[in-house]
C-alpha cells in the first residue's frame, strides 16, 4: 500500500497546530484554545503531535467560518500557512536541499519544489485528489479539498493552502511568487485551484 493511500483522510498535525497559534495571536489564548478544543475535540493546549483525522482540520475551519468576520478569518488562515510553510523549511526541508533550490534559475526551482509537493500530497489534502501542473501556468489543483469542504462562499475561501504555498515558493524559488486561487469548491468551482504568479 502507498504512504498515500496509507494515510488517506489524514493531515499533517499543523494544519491545527498553526491556526491554532495564528488564532491566538490574534483573539487571545483563551477564546482561541476554546475554539480549537470545540472544533477538534482536544483540551485546550493539547495540540497533536501526529497526523489528524482531516474532519479535525474541516471542523476547524468550518468554526473559525462561524465565529470570525471574513477580513479576520482570513488574517489568521493566512498567518497559519505563513507559519506551516516556515515549519518546514525548518524541520522537514534538508537545508542542502534549500541551498540547491535556491540556486537554481526561479522558474526551474518552482519545477523541483511543484514535483515534491506532488510526492507529498498525503501530508495536506487527506481524501481529495490532486494535481500538479508544471507547465507554463504552475498550479495544484484538490478536488474534495479539505479546507473548504462543505462550505459556501462568494470568493475563494482556501487562505491556509494558498499562504503554505506561497511562501514554500518565495522562501525556494523567488521572493516575488504570490500564489491565488482562481477557483473554490466553496464559491461553486469544480474544485480548488492555485496559481503561482511571478510579480
Amino acid at each position: 500500500m502507498s504512504r498515500h493511500l496509507a494515510e488517506a483522510g489524514r493531515i499533517g498535525p499543523n494544519a491545527v497546530i498553526q491556526t491554532a497559534t495564528a488564532l491566538r495571536a490574534r483573539v487571545g489564548v483563551e477564546r482561541a484554545d476554546a475554539m480549537v478544543a470545540a472544533a477538534t475535540g482536544r483540551p485546550p493546549g493539547a495540540w497533536p503531535d501526529a497526523m489528524v483525522d482531516e474532519g479535525e482540520v474541516i471542523r476547524l475551519v468550518h468554526t473559525l467560518h462561524e465565529d470570525l468576520d471574513p477580513a479576520l478569518r482570513e488574517a489568521v488562515l493566512r498567518d497559519a500557512g505563513v507559519r506551516t510553510a516556515e515549519y518546514l523549511l525548518a524541520h522537514r526541508i534538508p537545508p542542502l536541499a534549500q541551498r540547491l533550490l535556491r540556486a537554481l534559475p526561479a522558474a526551474v526551482a518552482l519545477r523541483v519544489l511543484l514535483l515534491a509537493i506532488g510526492r507529498h500530497t498525503w501530508t495536506f489534502a487527506g481524501t481529495a485528489r490532486v494535481r500538479i501542473a508544471r507547465g507554463r501556468v504552475a498550479s495544484v489543483s484538490l478536488v474534495h479539498c479539505p479546507m473548504c469542504r462543505g462550505l459556501r462562499a462568494t470568493a475563494p475561501a482556501c487562505h491556509y493552502l494558498a499562504a503554505t504555498l506561497a511562501q514554500l515558493a518565495r522562501r525556494l524559488a523567488d521572493s516575488r511568487y504570490t500564489v491565488v486561487e482562481t477557483a473554490c469548491e466553496a464559491s461553486g468551482a469544480p474544485g480548488c485551484r492555485f496559481e503561482f504568479r511571478r510579480r
